[in-house]
């Protein structure tokens, strides 16, 4: 492989991880994304960092709780209907449950087909309940603690890397 092509490979890994952290914690500051990106094996420098958000399109939001922080152009909308419509998440094995009002199933479901949501192999809804399928090796827990941190705007302590 040449060193072009070795580089466009690292940078695409790094992107992917930058996509990846930005859809699972609430990061306020591009020095966090640096710090989580190195603690994850990407070497990045702050204007590596700024340019990558901006090739991605990754915008600042204010949440719920009034923080600021990053987001992926189509976690919003997932964000919003998760806040919205979800009563419950629990989760077993490699599958997560999802309970919503009456109705409002497919809407999640949809939603989360088209947030691109990490560890999600596939969703199958009904009236008030949207199943989660977990892509290996991710489970049913880490795919319903990754929705619960983006209906929340936080994620879990653990989590982190």
């Amino acid at each position: 492989m040449s060193a072009v092509s070795e580089a466009a490979v690292s940078r695409e890994r790094r992107r992917a991880r930058l996509r990846e952290l930005v859809a699972q914690y609430a990061v306020s500051s591009q020095a966090e994304l640096v710090d989580l990106l190195t603690d994850s094996g990407h070497a990045a420098t702050q204007a590596t960092v700024s340019r990558d958000l901006d090739d991605l399109a990754i915008t600042k939001s204010r949440g719920a709780d009034g923080r600021i922080t990053y987001a992926l152009p189509e976690m919003p909308a997932l964000a919003q209907a998760l806040r919205q419509y979800v009563v419950a998440i629990e989760s077993s094995g490699n599958l997560a449950v999802i309970r919503t009002p009456p109705g409002t199933a497919a809407a999640v479901a949809i939603a989360i087909d088209g947030g691109d949501v990490p560890g999600v192999l596939a969703t199958l809804q009904g009236d008030d309940t949207v199943l989660v399928v977990a892509r290996e090796p991710a489970t049913g827990r880490d795919v319903a603690d990754r929705l619960e941190a983006t209906k929340t705007g936080q994620a879990p302590a653990s989590d982190r890397p």
